[in-house]
């Protein structure tokens, strides 16, 4: 989920709120969510950055999103639809707040504010996903990988992760990503320096 709004739910909801969930910790690599197996929590990131992935039939992990510190996930989950084909991996120590689904139902009944943030965050995924496939067509590799970082920018414009990352979220090998950051680099809308990329922009 990218960090579009303002506020988050940890800024939006009362500590009061925030302190009735379960607060769980994971270390670097840690499964928070596994694949194939049931998953029936609400959660928000409380301090850290995980990503969701997807295996597909080869068992090659494809990151489809990456969460950050105030993100939420398992909402889908806490309404009955289970994604039973993702897992939800930590990539830093991380601290989640995890609610029950009876706990999330109470809450997007009586608290306006939850289930205002939430719907605003998915009008905005589908509004994304729409304006993805109109442009696909005229979408170059380097204008995706363009917007991947500028979406996972450290507070000095640096990409927080590796190039690694990059790729699998673009979904491209190395030697593409490097040709596109090469283009980037050439339009000086990017800096490269002993492996580290730099918004310039």
């Amino acid at each position: 989920m990218r960090q579009h709004v303002a506020e988050t739910l940890l800024t939006t909801l009362s500590k009061d709120i925030l302190q009735t969930a379960k607060l769980q910790s994971y270390a670097p690599g840690e499964v928070i969510k596994q694949a194939g197996t049931s998953f029936c929590h609400f959660c928000i990131l409380a301090k850290g950055t995980a990503k969701l992935i997807y295996e597909d039939a080869e068992n090659r992990p494809l990151i489809i999103d990456l969460y950050h510190t105030g993100d939420f996930f398992g909402e889908m989950e806490a309404i009955g639809m289970q994604t039973d084909d993702r897992s939800i991996i930590a990539m830093t120590e991380c601290t989640v707040y995890q609610f029950t689904m009876e706990q999330f139902l109470f809450l997007w009944n009586e608290h306006s504010e939850l289930s205002r943030y939430i719907l605003y965050v998915h009008c905005e995924r589908l509004i994304r996903a729409g304006d993805d496939k109109i442009h696909s067509e005229l979408m170059f590799l380097r204008e995706k990988v363009f917007r991947l970082i500028q979406e996972n920018l450290s507070s000095t414009n640096y990409y927080l992760y590796t190039k690694d990352v990059l790729a699998e979220m673009a979904g491209c090998s190395i030697r593409s990503l490097n040709r596109a950051l090469s283009e980037l680099n050439q339009m000086k809308l990017i800096t490269l320096s002993s492996g580290r990329i730099r918004l310039k922009v």
